[in-house]
Order: C-alpha cells, then structure tokens, then sequence
C-alpha cells in the first residue's frame, strides 16, 4: 500500500535562511502483520528564495521576522499547516549562537507543524551538509575518504566520510560573513574570532575604517590554505588553530572533498577581484569562494569532487518518518514515555566493544552531553548468549558516563534478552531496549507506551539520507 505525505524543511544560518517543500511517497512492504514503511520517492516540490536570516537590534535572531517569512512562504506554496506531516527546523552557524536560538526555533516548530527541532551544533551541522551535499554517498563507491566542507557566513563545517559512514566532524570559525563592509568600502563588522588571524597577518583592517582589497585578498586567501593544509593534515600556526571550534580535526590526509554553502557558489573558475564582485553581498563571501577555487585547483594532492547540493546542502534534509511497531519481545518501562525527536547514533561493531566504545564516543560527541540519545545496531552476530553479554558489556562501558537512559533499538528479535542483561549488569540503569526497529544516523525517533503488547515507534529519516 503507497501513501504519500508532504514535509517541510526549515533552515536558519548565520546569513541565510531557507524554506523546502517537499512530497514523499511512502510504501509498506511487509509481509505480515507489523508494518514496514519505506520512502521510495520524493520530489522537492518548492524551494524558497534564499533570504537573508533577519536579526534584531541586539543581534538575536528576529523571530517574529522569520514567522512571516515562514507564512509568507506557505503562502506562495499553496501549503496548509495541517498538511505537513513531518520536517525539520535546523538552526546552523552562528544563528545557533545566539541567546534567543532555541527559543527561535521551537517558536518556529510550533508554528510550521510537528517537526524535529535541533539547533544544530557545529559538528551536527557538519553532518547534516555532508549528507545533503552527497559526500556519504560518494564515498561508497570512493576508496577513500569523502570531505565536505560547507563553507557559510560564519563558519567552515567539515563531515568526513568513508564507506558511507561517518568518520570525523569539526568546524572552523572561517565563513564569507566575519568581514562585513558599506558600499564605501568602510568595514562594519568584524568578527572577535578572527581578529587574532587579522593581527597575525599584519593586516590594518579595523571597524570604521575603510577596507583595502588587497588585504581582504590576502585574508580569503589565507582561508583557504588553512583547508588546504587541513587538509594534507600539514601544522598549522598556533593563532590559526584557535579557529577550529570546541575541537580539532583526527590524524589522517583527506585525498577527495567538495564543496557546499552559500560561499560555494563562488568556487569556480570565475575571478572574482573587483569592488563590485563583494559589494553585491557586503561582505567577503564572493573573494572567499574565489580563493578556495584558486587554492584547491592549483594542487594535485586533494581531488575536488562536484557536490549534489550547495546553498541548500542542509536545508535539503527536510524530513520525513516511517510508522513502525516494536516485537513483543522488548524491555519497556512506560513510566520513562514518552520520548520525542530522539536522534538516532547508529553503532557498526556490536561484536568489538573496544571499537564500539571508540565509535560511541565519537558518533555522541556531535550531541550535547544532555541530549538524550538512541543508540540503534544490527545486533549480535549469530545472536549467541556470549555474544549478547559481550554486547551489553560493551555498551554499558561505552555509555558509562550517561546519565540519560540507556536507549537501545535493534533490527534482530533479542531486545528482551539484551534488555534483561543490561538491565541487571547495569545495576540500576533505566534501560529501553526494542527489537525490529531499523533506524540509520541522522535519523529521530519517537518511542511511545506500549499498546497491546507492542511498542509504537516512529523514524524520521532525514531526506538526504532516504
């Protein structure tokens, strides 16, 4: 039986901001009485203007803006709030910076429809590009390593990718919008974080004084080959490794990447070195764009790949879900539902515990440590007693530091078993542990009480990674 639904995308940057409708079509291809619910084609069906995210006076985000923006868009769609089914509401860059970020979003959420909402962190943003920009699936059939970076207004977030999975993300505060000038050349905004770069540079660029176009070269110019030797994983200055934000970047060369963000619409062969090139925008982002462009096509150690999307890398990922039950067979505790928009760390190596502690720590460092999480895994191979103690062991040393519940999702009928022995090698620890659900990164979940014996869960898959 196909059904289809509608769903919407929302995505508020440090510079722009964007709105998707998109319509998926949604097929139950069960064999018995528990549905399976796949999205087997979607097509987007309105892509906004690409507007300018409204702030305030005291630099916050203007949410009462972006509520007309949001209905005006509706609006010129011909889309009713109530015929939404599912989306997502991402805040990115330094948008999520702001005091009144969350408050904006959630705002937002209630307005559109019942949505995921996150205000994404830098390394979760770093994901949501990588997928939507198409690196996880170029580096399927790559034999290496697949790097997006998403170059914004006012950060650099970079996912890699190998075999389709995640391998690192990390973010720099290097983005088309941190220099910000009038069209006399005067410079307006000039963000704190780079002005160590600035002074390192030698650079005279100050706020009220007119800009020389040949620093501001200099400056995108110097942004760039700090990617590029990220990179070949070349040192950089000390001044030049503040800009890496929360964290840096793990050992080894990246040897494929591409490029997205509203900055990548300016990586190609097309100089950009006139006033009237940045002016346009009023800020750098044009000469950032034309610098990589420059820097990147003039080596051979770093192959460039085309990406599936740019400016709308992240927006792309609107949202969509699919209805499942959990077996009968499950370790449930209604008192601790319901959860919602819980999302999803897929776990590859249930059989390793040392490589599945490493991979945790990684896949959870992208999520605020408050966040409640799921952890979603195959199972065990062969399904053996040892092997579900291995598993429970592994994943109670990994989790060892969460104070948040224990929240399991497995494709194979061992949650009751695995559930039992997390639940009593656990010594106290709230467990949730449910059988038949297939969840992948990036998606959210929504775990409700049990019914009939059975547990209702809802997955929403991001549309990037259906």
């Amino acid at each position: 039986m196909a059904q289809e639904i509608l769903s919407a995308g929302i995505d508020i940057g440090t510079t722009t901001s964007q709105v998707i409708f998109s319509r998926l079509r949604l097929e139950d291809n069960s064999y018995t009485a528990v549905p399976d619910v796949k999205i087997t084609q979607k097509e987007v069906l309105y892509r906004s203007p690409v507007y300018f995210t409204p702030l305030g006076a005291d630099g916050n985000i203007d949410a009462q803006a972006l509520d007309r923006l949001l209905l005006a868009e509706y609006a010129r769609a011909k889309v009713k709030r109530e015929d939404i089914a599912t989306g997502a509401v991402i805040i990115t860059g330094e948008s999520s910076r702001k005091q009144n970020a969350r408050l904006a979003v959630e705002r937002l959420s209630a307005a559109a429809g019942d949505f995921v909402v996150a205000a994404a962190g830098p390394d979760l943003e770093s994901v949501l590009a990588g997928y939507g920009a198409g690196a996880a699936d170029y580096s399927e059939k790559y034999p290496a390593a697949v790097a997006n970076f998403d170059i914004g207004g006012g950060t650099t977030n970079v996912a890699v990718f190998l075999g389709g999975e995640l391998q690192d993300a990390f973010a720099l505060d290097i983005g088309g919008r941190l220099v910000r000038l009038n069209p006399n050349h005067c410079v307006t905004y000039l963000s704190p974080r780079i002005e160590p770069l600035i002074a390192s540079l030698g650079l005279s660029l100050q706020v009220g004084r007119k800009a020389d176009l040949g620093e501001l070269i200099k400056l995108a110019e110097t942004f760039a080959d700090i990617c590029r030797r990220v990179c070949l994983d070349e040192p950089l200055t000390k001044v030049e490794q503040k800009l890496y934000i929360g964290h840096g970047k793990r050992p080894g060369r990246l040897s494929a990447v591409m490029f997205s963000g509203g900055v990548a619409e300016y990586i190609k062969d097309t100089p950009v070195a006139s006033w009237d090139d940045i002016l346009r925008y009023g800020d750098i982002g044009p000469l950032v764009g034309a610098a990589f462009w420059r820097v990147f096509s003039a080596q051979t150690a770093v192959q460039l790949l085309n990406s599936r999307e740019r400016i709308r890398a992240t927006v792309i990922g609107a949202g969509s879900y699919a209805v499942r039950l959990s077996g009968s067979t499950v370790m449930m505790d209604d008192g601790l539902v319901p959860l919602m928009n819980v999302p999803v760390i897929r776990l590859e190596h249930p059989e390793r515990p040392k490589a599945l502690m490493q991979e945790y720590c990684l896949k959870r460092a992208v999520y605020p440590p408050h966040q409640q999480v799921a952890i979603a895994l195959a199972g065990p191979a062969g399904g053996s007693y040892e092997a579900l103690i291995k598993l429970a062991d592994g994943l109670l040393a990994a989790t060892a530091e969460v104070k948040q519940i224990l929240l399991v999702v497995m494709e194979q009928d061992f949650a009751k078993a695995l559930g039992l022995l997390l639940k009593h090698r656990g010594r106290g620890r709230q467990v949730i542990c449910l059988d038949r659900i297939h969840a992948q990164p990036g998606d959210y979940i929504d775990v409700g009480r049990s019914v009939a014996g059975t547990v209702p869960v809802v997955v929403k898959t991001l549309i990037f990674k259906s």
